[in-house]
């Protein structure tokens, strides 16, 4: 499991940085730079929606990576120890990055 700070307040997920899915997904198969990546797992938080519905707090969770040139992809997973999702209030999995992507080729 990998220690995840999300910034992606706008994420339904989302609850004090901490995400509350369980896993998520970093799509970017071809990426090569941060900006190239997204959280797949994105999911719009509803303004009528109430916060963290969604299920526990947990910084520790799974990461599926599909980042194939991350340094940190093993056989589609994330091994690092710690990552950080950006985008702030974004409104579409596109707006958010895996701020923690090193590219490997």
């Amino acid at each position: 499991m990998t220690l995840l700070d999300c910034s992606v307040t706008s994420c339904a997920y989302n609850e004090d940085h901490c995400c509350c899915k369980g896993d998520i997904r970093v799509e970017g198969e071809k990426a090569a730079r941060n900006d190239e990546t997204c959280c797949g797992s994105f999911k719009e938080r509803r303004q009528s929606a109430g916060r963290n519905a969604q299920g526990r707090i947990s910084k520790m969770i799974d990461v599926a990576c599909e980042a194939c040139k991350c340094a940190f992809n093993e056989d589609r997973k994330c091994s690092a120890d710690h990552i950080g999702i950006a985008g702030g209030e974004a409104c579409s999995c596109g707006e958010t990055e895996c701020a923690s992507f090193r590219c490997n080729a």
